[in-house]
């Protein structure tokens, strides 16, 4: 299957699905688009530079900065770009997988989990190599598949000690009002 393209300066570049290294640019640049007018010529260019990296990663900011480019070919490239992050989905989200799916995503927590569970690999080897695409399917298949590390902490029963701020969430959901109520008891 052929990568979407993109029309920049006269030319067609090809745009991958991102890797957590474009995924950190990108998609906080996406958010913020939507900031001070100031800030969001700056913004485009970061963006864009950044999703051409992933094919291109010989390119330099400086050469792309010279291109004779039109901010009209910047802004007609955002919806190719947003779709190669990878979190477009094009099946409907339930609505427990929405509220589960937390924004921003943690990249470096994605990425140490790799490593974890594949032992020789490197955090800069998954920084290029690790796309939404491939997080999906090694998620589903360690679902199906646990890892033996996982699979011995289970055994051995472990559980991480809960931060304050997970048992304070825990507290919110029981009582998403804010108030324990109980009823009266009679003695």
């Amino acid at each position: 299957m052929r990568d979407p393209v993109i029309l920049l300066a006269g030319r067609e570049w090809p745009v991958p699905l991102f890797a957590p290294r474009q995924n950190r640019i990108v998609l906080p640049g996406l958010l913020a688009l939507g900031d001070a007018p100031a800030d969001q010529y700056r913004t485009l260019c970061d963006i864009v530079f950044a999703a051409l990296t992933r094919a291109h990663p010989q390119l330099r900011r400086w050469e792309f900065e010279d291109w004779p480019v039109a901010t009209y070919e910047m802004l007609d490239a955002l919806p190719v770009i947003a779709k190669q992050t990878g979190f477009l989905e094009r099946k409907p989200r339930t609505a427990r997988r929405a509220k589960d799916e937390s924004f921003p995503v943690d990249f470096d927590a994605i990425i140490a989990e790799f490593c974890n569970f594949l032992p020789g690999t490197t955090p800069d080897y998954w920084e290029d190599a690790l796309t939404a695409t491939r997080l999906h399917a090694m998620r589903r298949e360690w679902r199906r598949h646990p890892p033996l590390a996982l699979l011995a902490s289970i055994w051995l029963g472990y559980r991480p000690k809960p931060r304050d701020a997970d048992a304070i969430e825990e507290l919110m959901r029981l009582f998403p009002g804010g108030r324990l109520t109980a009823t009266q008891t009679q003695h």
